[in-house]
């Protein structure tokens, strides 16, 4: 049974990470033709590219680290969680992050307020966006140093058999303290702004079909735009909260292992599944996906 477990578990991590290096490349190819052609970028383009590469970056790096929670043993020595679990930790609050700017973006472009905030962030959108993309790579850059400070594996002393067991132990208790600050900090935050952002757009959009019906007129095709959108930004909203879950559960609790495949699996699926929500619902996109599909057709 644990062998047929363990092979499931390596079918769908390589088709997990193989459909979502395709989609997230997919993606970047897209809008760098995009940018070739015009040489500029729309903020959505802006933020589609980074999403993906984010997304590659977290199918490259956290698949070892699904691995070694899955098989729940140190697949990933002290030396080697010393180097990479910064890295983690950079992808990690960007990817989180980015996600909430995504959703911050469709509220700020499909809600309707008088606000003098909300309307200053909207005609300035187009300047403020990439600075936010980039407060939010400094954000995770600065998180990803003081995760530096786990603890400091000394390789050269000559210490004891338990000697080194105690600083192996130390290592992972401290980066297991440092995963809860950081999901509190990283991931709660730009939770509470997905949430926050996916209610108004929804709300807002749900108002503007209810007027739409009023008038008797269910075949707008501003119906159906808006009807879209709130599906666009529900999918986001489910897929970051089945993310956070999993992973919330992956640092605080006792899992079983085949709790641990389901987990596993709900975190690795994240990169495909948005690539996919980022395609159906862009045009361009979804058009050019479309070109390729029917070339391929004998």
């Amino acid at each position: 049974m644990a062998s047929l477990m363990f092979i499931t578990f390596v079918i769908t991590s390589a088709v997990l990470a193989t459909s979502g290096l395709i989609s997230n490349g997919f993606i970047i190819i897209m809008i760098a033709i995009e940018w070739a052609k015009s040489r500029s970028l729309a903020s959505s383009d802006q933020l589609f590219l980074s999403l993906s590469l984010s997304n590659i970056w977290a199918i490259v790096l956290l698949l070892p680290f699904y691995i070694d929670d899955f098989l729940m043993f140190s697949f990933t020595g002290n030396l080697v969680l010393k180097i990479l679990f910064p890295i983690v930790v950079f992808v990690v609050i960007s990817r989180f992050w980015l996600t909430a700017w995504l959703c911050i973006f469709y509220c700020i472009k499909i809600v309707n307020s008088t606000h003098s905030c909300f309307l200053w962030c909207k005609r300035r959108i187009s300047w403020l966006l990439p600075r936010l993309l980039v407060g939010s790579l400094v954000f995770a850059f600065f998180a990803s140093l003081s995760a530096l400070q786990i603890g400091p594996v000394d390789l050269q002393s000559n210490t004891t058999g338990i000697s080194m067991m105690n600083q192996g132990k130390t290592l992972k208790d401290s980066a297991y303290a440092f995963q809860i600050f950081f999901f509190i900090i990283g991931s709660s935050s730009p939770l509470l702004a997905v949430v926050l952002c996916s209610t108004l757009v929804v709300a807002s959009l749900f108002r503007h079909v209810c007027r739409i019906i009023s008038k008797e007129n269910f075949r707008s095709l501003q119906r159906g735009a808006h009807i879209k959108a709130a599906g666009t930004v529900l999918s986001l909203l489910l897929l970051y909260l089945s993310y956070f879950v999993a992973q919330t559960l992956s640092v605080i609790a006792d899992l079983r292992k085949s709790e641990r495949f389901l987990i596993s699996l709900v975190m690795m699926i994240y990169s495909p599944a948005q690539a996919a929500i980022l395609v159906l619902n862009n045009p361009k996109l979804k058009q050019a996906i479309t070109v390729m599909i029917q070339r391929r057709k004998p």
